[in-house]
């Protein structure tokens, strides 16, 4: 065993929405740029969001689905020999399912300004307030879809799910056990790109105010796309750009295995 500490050596991207001084800050003049980053294996974890099965957009699960076996499960194995944790996030109703998710502290519930503001039935779009649903429970509503499926949702059977893993529901359940394993980097992965890995309170934009340093595999997820955009996956790039902008980094898989792989062989020494 080597005797300093295990460290990923790892090139990262960024969108740079500024410019030189001798270059008018433009929109047309933003480029994406790289660097190498050091990050300590003992303060780094790998958090997969929303690993499922199933889903109710057929043609978005069928990507995902190859996206998770070519790409996300090598990083998952690339990443256990290379001494990160492993963390599950694939939403409260999945993890619960996992014996593992019992072991972690509880959960504290986010606080809100006002006590019962806005009132519970607004909140649930109930009765007088049925006009205002969101545009998944417009006309048709995913329900039509997604119902006779959602029993059956877990996480997907290419990725397994070992005993020694994490696994959280909530963000806030997140930044517990990160606290308590001294953990600053979180490197992500997962679906779905412009939904849940930006979205949820576990995600990037969650974590990210809390502080954490963000490393984004952009090569392990998918977004949801629109018609017009699904030929060139372009609501997966404006999502990864927005990582890359604002919240942390990207990195790709190659570069990624070669830091875990030199990790690896030192480990060996």
């Amino acid at each position: 065993m080597a005797d300093n500490p295990a460290v990923l050596d790892l090139k990262v991207r960024y969108f740079q929405d500024s410019t030189p001084a001798d270059v008018p800050c433009r929109e047309e003049h933003f480029i994406r740029r790289e660097f190498r980053m050091s990050l300590p294996v003992e303060q780094t974890a790998l958090v997969l969001v929303d690993l499922w099965n199933t889903h109710f957009i057929d043609s978005w699960i069928e990507r995902a689905a190859r996206v998770t076996r070519e790409a996300i499960v090598p990083a998952i194995e690339m990443s256990r020999k290379a001494g990160l944790p492993v963390i599950h996030a694939p939403s409260p109703e999945v993890a619960r399912q996992f014996p593992q998710s019992a072991r972690n502290p509880a959960a504290h519930e986010p606080t809100r300004g006002g006590a019962d503001w806005p009132p519970p039935a607004f909140r649930s779009r109930e009765g007088a307030y049925r006009a205002y649903r969101g545009p998944r429970s417009q006309p048709p509503g995913i329900g039509l879809h997604w119902d006779p499926i959602s029993d059956g949702l877990t996480v997907s059977p290419a990725v397994e799910v070992r005993d020694e893993d994490v696994v959280i529901t909530t963000g806030a359940e997140l930044h517990e056990v990160l606290a308590e394993r001294n953990v600053l980097h979180l490197v992500y992965a997962g679906f779905a790109t412009n939904w849940c890995v930006l979205g949820r309170d576990y995600g990037i934009r969650s974590m990210a105010r809390y502080g954490y340093n963000i490393v984004f595999l952009r090569d392990c997820t998918a977004g949801v796309e629109f018609p017009d955009t699904l030929d060139e996956l372009f609501v997966t790039e404006i999502a990864v750009r927005e990582i890359e902008q604002q919240f942390g980094f990207s990195a790709s898989n190659a570069d990624f295995f070669e830091s875990c792989r030199r990790v690896t062989e030192g480990n060996a020494v």
